[in-house]
């Protein structure tokens, strides 16, 4: 059974976690970005292997490259530094030191005792609390594979290291953090547990969002937990449609993860109260977000995106059947309400053909 990650205060606690597991190698999963900062600078006092071939949506390909590499090196201790890429790459990576490809993605797991540290550099996806790595196969096919085993051994919240983000990806990120949590609250796989992760991370959102903007270092840090109880409400449910979704958005639209998934969750949050919800769900949800009447939550959720000010991603409307054909239905089976294709194709339709 996979521990709970311990936190570290500040990135002084490293060289002791170092001593305490005997770390001779450690390996860095990060972005280039990172290597900019005052604590990659210390991170490199430790014989550190570096792999920073990270993309914005992960490839296994690069998973397995830098597997080969973290071998030839002898790596025994693992670092992931950055948002959602990194963190899920360094995951697939250290169990590929040990697992071949197949076992990897289709197999039963064999765990190797490398230990862990996750930093993240955004708020937002909250992989740091997931048992699953999110990445693509053969460029275009979104894949996950799921292990407690991911789970980190360690965790570090260093809010300085989200004052260089540019704004773009700081609201992009914020927004990803809050659809996890309403989609884990909405998922018919949703628990006691899972809501209260879920409703915890909704209130450090809305108590931290205007000092996040403004790049304070309180607010960056109230964020900065916001999207991790986000991963813990997801790491119990899964997400629903909005996140399943997303992904033809992003790979197709030039728009980051987050952005994509919050424009596709009011289309589709207003869709479903267009259909027969389950009116004691959303009328729960709704006061989670700040109001009493059943619309008010969609309300509240438009008006943060007026508020940010994003663009709304277009397409063709002749390329609707086309993003439909990318979706598996069968993984919309958490929604609250039931989706088919048609459903689907009126949501693209509303998302990415209709005016703003």
């Amino acid at each position: 059974m996979q521990t709970k990650s311990v936190f570290l205060k500040d990135y002084s606690e490293i060289e002791k976690v170092f001593e305490r597991e005997g770390v001779q190698r450690p390996f860095l999963c990060c972005g280039k970005s990172f290597q900019k900062t005052e604590l990659f600078a210390y991170l490199k006092q430790f014989n550190l292997t570096v792999f920073d071939n990270i993309r914005p949506n992960p490839r296994f390909d690069d998973m397995l490259t830098a597997a080969v590499l973290f071998k030839e090196k002898n790596c025994d201790f693992m670092i992931a530094a950055g948002g959602g890429s990194p963190m899920d790459s360094a995951k697939m990576i250290r169990i590929l030191t040990n697992n071949d490809e197949q076992t990897a993605l289709y197999g039963d797991i064999v765990n190797n005792g490398i230990k862990a540290l996750f930093i993240p550099t955004t708020a937002g996806t909250g992989s740091e609390a997931t048992k699953t790595s999110v990445f693509y196969l053969n460029e275009v096919h979104k894949y996950s594979v799921h292990s407690l085993d991911f789970i980190p051994d360690y965790i570090l919240f260093d809010e300085k290291l989200l004052e260089t983000l540019p704004l773009y990806q700081k609201k992009a990120t914020c927004l990803d953090a809050l659809c996890h949590s309403i989609e884990s609250y909405w998922s018919t796989k949703a628990t006691d547990e899972s809501r209260e992760y879920a409703e915890k991370s909704i209130n450090l959102f809305f108590e931290n969002k205007d000092g996040y903007l403004n790049n304070s270092r309180e607010g960056n840090l109230g964020m900065l937990w916001a999207s991790y109880y986000g991963g813990k409400a997801i790491n119990i449910t899964g997400t629903v449609a909005p996140h399943a979704l997303c992904y033809n958005i992003t790979m197709n639209c030039g728009t980051s993860h987050g952005h994509s998934v919050a424009v596709l969750l009011s289309k589709i949050y207003e869709y479903m109260l267009e259909k027969d919800y389950p009116g004691e769900l959303f009328a729960s949800f709704s006061k989670v977000m700040g109001g009493n009447a059943v619309r008010d939550g969609l309300e509240i959720f438009n008006s943060i995106l007026t508020e940010l000010d994003l663009e709304q991603p277009k397409i063709d409307e002749s390329r609707l059947d086309e993003f439909v054909g990318e979706v598996n239905i069968k993984k919309l089976a958490t929604n609250p309400v039931p989706f088919d294709k048609n459903d689907v194709k009126e949501l693209y339709r509303r998302t990415l053909c209709d005016g703003i």
